[in-house]
């Protein structure tokens, strides 16, 4: 924690598995890719269809720890029985509880899909209720880029299996870092302009027509 020009800054630093890139040799990407908590790993990660650790697969960790807080806890007021933050109270089941349940990535990562793939509402605690348009964006994006990834993917098989050769298939660009672009920072920041409720009004000092980089 420091002051930087009369700011309060903080950095979160986890070096326990981290590696120079220029020093990863093909096959030991996995050592970066798979570190985390699986409940909160990013679904490409527990599939392991990406070779390095993205920043969207911490925007999409953060995704699924805003969901948990959201849909397992409920907030009572501190002069209330048990006030603060608690376990929600009255379901058999917690919402995605699943998560916690899965004896492999891969099914886990199938979990994930499915969640990623849904419509239906998030089922969130009624003291979350404003966030969830915010959550709903968020997973839209994540849909939208998972499914452009794949759509690339299945047109570079088809190129290939019609002429082959680079001209066919691998030349054709894709964002990856940002799956299509559907997946950066501008997809967490930009609902939150949009959010009623008791948060409307926020102050939002992000300015999505400015790119952020994927590499800070």
């Amino acid at each position: 924690m420091g002051v930087v020009e009369e700011k309060v800054c903080g950095v979160l630093t986890d070096f326990d598995l981290s590696s120079w890139t220029e020093d990863l040799k093909e096959g030991c990407s996995k050592t970066s890719q798979m570190m985390g908590t699986p409940p909160f790993m990013a679904y490409e990660l527990l599939r392991g269809s990406d070779a390095l650790h993205l920043y969207r697969h911490d925007l999409e960790s953060l995704f699924y720890i805003m969901v948990i807080l959201a849909t397992h806890y409920e907030i009572r007021l501190p002069t209330e029985e048990e006030g603060g933050l608690r376990m929600r109270q009255g379901l058999k089941k917690p919402p995605y509880q699943t998560w916690f349940d899965q004896p492999s990535y891969e099914i886990l990562a199938c979990h994930k899909y499915v969640f990623l793939s849904d419509v239906e509402d998030l089922n969130l605690s009624p003291a979350f209720e404003d966030f969830d348009d915010w959550l709903w964006d968020l997973r839209l994006s994540f849909r939208l880029g998972i499914r452009a990834k794949q759509d690339h993917e299945d047109l570079i098989a088809l190129r290939w299996r019609q002429g082959g050769g680079p001209e066919n298939g691998d030349a054709l660009e894709f964002d990856y870092e940002a799956l299509g672009g559907h997946v950066d920072y501008s997809a967490l920041i930009d609902p939150v302009r949009r959010l009623k409720g008791k948060l409307e009004g926020l102050i939002i000092r992000y300015d999505s027509s400015r790119s952020i980089s994927n590499d800070c």
